[in-house]
């Protein structure tokens, strides 16, 4: 694993480099760029993000996993971050693996938000994006957000849940830590998996741990955009629930195998 900083001056993003393993046989796509999920999320499924990494690493390709701006180890304060941005980053991570790899062409892999940026992204570069794997993505921002606040709601200690932000700083709450201003709510909920589909890759892929409901709300946002054998539910503990260690939760390894076995 390399890692290291890049982006401009203004706007410097943390990644890690792991390159294809040497020996590995290389697939069409050899350049896959990870795009993490937000708060708390990000933080619980940061294992299996990093070992999705090494195995898709072993199987040929190079991988980039970053912090978004105002995330991680990246510039900026949280406050700093926005939907725009943020797929401004995807976008400079998509330049800056194919640099790096010398691949025409890259794979994008996004987990619950970091899959509907992904999406967005996908949807304008598709010159430059050959696969697309959506990760329990996100389908509507407006349900994720009040999920997010439902679930920092059932937190057992009153300090863990969802605090209001006065207005002088931004507004909106502060999620577990992670502040959700109320311009970020407001683009977050503005977000509609199902207003990016007629544009994806012909590659995409979906897959759902989340259960038979969240499959089917995932089937009728991508419609007939997406192969329906292409949308496969894989039902288990997701890793960014875990409310026990951080970063020890259990690994979807099934689920893991079978995003390297569709790029």
């Amino acid at each position: 694993m390399n890692p290291f900083y890049f982006g401009t001056a203004d706007r410097r993003l943390f990644g890690v480099h792991t390159p294809a393993r040497a020996g590995a046989r290389a697939g069409s796509i050899r350049a896959i760029v990870l795009c993490p999920p937000w708060g708390q999320e990000y933080l619980r499924a940061h294992r299996s993000m990093r070992l999705l990494a090494d195995m898709l690493a072993g199987a040929g390709n190079d991988v980039l996993r970053f912090d978004y701006y105002g995330t991680g180890d990246s510039g900026g304060d949280m406050v700093d971050g926005s939907v725009q941005g943020w797929e401004a980053d995807i976008e400079t991570a998509i330049d800056e693996l194919k640099d790096v790899s010398g691949a025409p062409k890259v794979a994008l892999v996004g987990l619950r938000l970091g899959a509907m940026l992904a999406a967005r992204v996908a949807a304008r570069r598709r010159r430059d994006v050959g696969v697309l794997v959506l990760w329990d993505p996100v389908v509507s921002g407006t349900a994720y957000v009040s999920e997010l606040l439902q679930t920092a709601m059932e937190r057992e200690h009153s300090a863990e849940r969802p605090r209001q932000r006065p207005a002088e700083i931004g507004g909106g709450h502060e999620l577990l830590g992670f502040p959700l201003t109320a311009s970020m709510t407001q683009a977050i909920e503005g977000l509609e998996l199902g207003s990016a589909v007629a544009s994806l890759p012909v590659r995409t892929h979906s897959v759902v741990s989340q259960g038979a409901r969240s499959t089917e709300e995932t089937r009728r946002a991508l419609g007939s955009n997406v192969a329906k054998d292409r949308i496969v539910e894989l039902a288990g503990r997701p890793p960014w629930t875990e409310t026990d260690q951080i970063m020890a939760g259990e690994v979807p390894i099934d689920l893991l195998r079978y995003i390297v076995s569709v790029i």
